[in-house]
């Protein structure tokens, strides 16, 4: 665990707060344990208390019965004071000895009971009649004649039965008769164990013994056997005397020594508490004063350094903590500032090195580039290099869509995107926003990676993601791979040529500069035919204009123009209509200008890809077909101009057709029908009749293998050398070399 302040803190003040918590819990422990003796002696004595109210109840009942039974019985009083020579005498001691054992039936603890009469010394008990000299006990009942008990019930001697068995026994004594006789005496005689059992019916305690003694002192009850400690090594917690037996109850606890232990500790712990806290508040005044001493060394360091603002520290003069903070803002603020500064200089000087690594301008003539390597994260053993640029596709749209935060978040996301799919490959990249729109990243592969396809598998998996889970595209442009730093800037320039094919490769796709170095540039010119065609019959309002359109975007496709070369094209078809078109009256050709003209001239701008060039300009086209046949239909010759167009379509193969031949047929002056034929075509007759020839040439050329002498005589030329002059004018080639080239494709 580190050793800082706040550990030094927790170490100091934990044991305190732990020993003083430890401490309380014993006191409260110990003060618990009081209450819990002051329970436990509660107890002790109610259960010394109940002990002696149940054997005094017991005792008194015996005693209540035979003064009831004996107070006024006749033949009790006949006993002791009839004459012995009377004649009823022994039915009358019959009727006692009955009523003795009738009293020792009546209860189980009395084990035996006897009357004896002083003026015979004869002793009538439970079982038998005999005179004094032969009782077995004649030593007691000498003892209690000559010294009468103080206490009815007394305790200190044995009883020996007919049997010779000596039992001691604790015994009830009454004059007799009674209530105050003289004449003799009533013995009722208890066991000892009989009381034993009456106090365990009462109670019995794991955890207090109880002695019970007479009124002389003498143990009638003693536990000293259970554990075989002398009852003087006990301390007497209870001590209980019966006023009607005169005996006494000593009870206590068995564990005593634990007891008096407990009792002794509250005063020791009370003061051994008293001391801890002290302590701990000695300890924590120590603690504090060593920990102090860094906040003291600390502020004294940080007092010296020199501040551009030297009043925070009077604002808080007595407040250590708050002056520590203060200047800490004061420094972390200047360390802000300085670090910013730093960033913003690294940043400017990460982002020069990268325009220069790019434009290979400057990499000849400086030397140490091998140690800028480190800024981009290149290491200098590598020594193979790639470029790609990812370009978010329709950033108009883009910048329109977002806000700047939202256009920063969704850069910040690509730029992760590429630098978390690179983290497994084995590779170093450096990206960098080279422009808004085209995120440049330049990728260092190790000298024995024989190509670049982990780099160019990152860059497809980067496009794939952001068309899957963010709502834009980007499009890749990847250059080849190059040996050495000061060849990266031809990678980037391959890159950025690679882009520039996205029109015909389209959006969210990954451009490989290999897959289009291999155009020659010539492809354009086979293009070239179609826009004249398509021109063509577009301005005489035929429909067979849409089929050259398809085919011009077809051959764009296979010939995978970049954006220049198809804005080129596009150029080229707006240069084609706009000739072909001049030649139309006024009102044609401002409904051209509105309609076709300047908005295909918008989207020539703004197309991203060729599926939207074409469909967005074939929509051009059709709509501003639409309004040139509408303005044909409305002028008045419209009906002639078909006329003569289906006549021309016949006899176009006719080597003598011409205006004047065509003026006959339809009863017109050639002037007039030549002005209203370039009216309607744009064009002039002459050269509407050799376009249309051409083509039929141009489509037998392509169909059949009929010699170029007999397609001539079938398109209404009589001299083959005229009909390849023509054809070489409109097409820009020999009749020949037409044939041979889609032949050869």
């Amino acid at each position: 665990m580190r050793k800082n302040w706040r550990n030094r803190l927790v170490f100091a003040y934990l044991p305190v707060f732990i020993l003083v918590i430890i401490v309380l819990l014993w006191i409260f422990f110990v003060t618990m344990s009081e209450l819990s003796k002051q329970q436990a002696l509660k107890a002790n004595e109610i259960y010394a208390e109940n002990t002696m109210q149940y054997i005094d109840s017991k005792l008194r009942t015996v005693e209540q019965y035979i003064v009831q039974t004996f107070l006024d019985d006749q033949s009790v009083i006949d006993f002791y004071s009839v004459s012995p020579l009377s004649k009823n005498r022994y039915l009358n001691d019959r009727d006692v000895y009955k009523k003795l054992i009738l009293l020792r039936d009546s209860f189980s603890e009395i084990d035996s009971v006897y009357l004896y009469r002083t003026r015979d010394q004869i002793v009538l008990s439970d079982t038998s009649m005999m005179g004094l000299d032969q009782f077995s006990n004649i030593k007691y009942l000498n003892t209690l004649i000559a010294a009468p008990p103080a206490n009815r019930w007394s305790i200190g001697r044995e009883y020996i039965d007919n049997a010779g068995v000596t039992t001691s026994v604790v015994s009830l004594v009454m004059r007799m008769p009674l209530p105050l006789g003289t004449d003799g005496v009533l013995v009722a005689n208890i066991k000892l164990h009989t009381i034993a059992k009456l106090v365990n019916n009462v109670s019995s305690s794991k955890f207090s013994y109880l002695h019970l003694l007479d009124a002389n002192g003498d143990y009638i009850i003693s536990d000293d056997t259970i554990d075989g400690k002398a009852s003087q090594e006990r301390e007497d917690f209870t001590v209980m005397k019966s006023e009607y037996t005169g005996w006494t109850i000593r009870s206590g606890f068995i564990d005593g020594v634990f007891f008096r232990f407990l009792s002794n500790l509250n005063a020791f712990w009370l003061v051994f508490g008293i001391i801890t806290v002290f302590g701990g508040a000695l300890w924590i005044v120590y603690a504090s004063r060593q920990n102090y001493k860094p906040i003291q060394s600390l502020l004294e360091r940080l007092s010296s350094v020199p501040l551009q603002r030297p009043h925070i520290l009077g604002q808080v003069k007595y407040d250590e903590f708050k002056i520590i903070d203060n200047l800490l803002d004061h420094l972390l603020e200047q360390f802000g500032k300085y670090r910013l500064e730093n960033d913003e200089n690294f940043s400017y000087r990460r982002r020069y090195l990268f325009e220069e690594l790019l434009s290979g301008t400057q990499l000849q003539l400086e030397e140490g580039w091998e140690k800028e390597l480190s800024r981009f994260g290149f290491q200098e053993t590598y020594d193979q290099y790639i470029v790609a640029i990812l370009e978010i596709d329709k950033y108009s749209n883009f910048t329109s869509t977002y806000n700047n935060k939202d256009q920063y978040l969704i850069k910040f996301i690509i730029d992760n995107v590429v630098q978390e799919l690179n983290q497994n490959a084995g590779i170093l990249i450096c990206p960098e926003w080279i422009e808004k729109h085209r995120l440049c990243v330049v990728c260092q592969l190790p000298n024995e990676t024989a190509v670049g396809d982990p780099f160019r598998e990152i860059m497809r998996k980067t496009v794939d993601w952001i068309y899957k889970n963010v709502s834009i595209t980007v499009t890749c442009g990847l250059g080849t791979k190059v040996s050495g730093i000061h060849k990266v800037s031809s990678s980037y320039e391959e890159a950025i040529e690679a882009l520039s094919y996205k029109t015909t490769f389209g959006v969210s796709s990954l451009i490989e500069f290999k897959d289009i170095n291999n155009k020659s540039g010539e492809e354009i010119f086979r293009s070239l035919p179609y826009v004249r065609e398509l021109v063509h019959f577009y301005r005489i309002g035929e429909a067979e204009w849409e089929r050259h359109y398809s085919a011009l975007f077809a051959e764009i496709r296979i010939q995978l123009f970049s954006r220049e070369q198809v804005v080129n094209l596009m150029n080229y078809l707006l240069f084609h209509f706009y000739k072909e078109m001049s030649g139309l009256s006024a009102e044609y050709l401002e409904c051209w200008r509105e309609y076709a003209m300047n908005p295909i001239n918008e989207w020539i701008v703004a197309f991203d890809t060729v599926d939207e060039l074409e469909k967005e300009l074939h929509d051009i086209l059709e709509d501003a077909s639409r309004r040139l046949d509408t303005l044909r239909e409305q002028r008045s010759q419209h009906d002639l101009i078909d006329q003569v167009k289906v006549y021309i379509e016949n006899e176009y193969n006719n080597p003598d057709f011409s205006l004047v031949m065509l003026s006959e047929k339809f009863k017109l002056t050639p002037n007039y029908l030549s002005r209203l034929f370039k009216e309607e075509f744009g064009e002039k007759f002459i050269d509407y009749l050799a376009g249309l020839r051409i083509e039929q040439a141009k489509y037998l050329l392509v169909t059949t293998p009929v010699a170029i002498q007999e397609i001539a005589v079938k398109v209404g030329y009589t001299h083959t050398f005229s009909f390849i002059r023509v054809f070489k004018k409109l097409v820009g080639r020999t009749p020949g070399e037409y044939r041979k080239e889609f032949q050869q494709s």
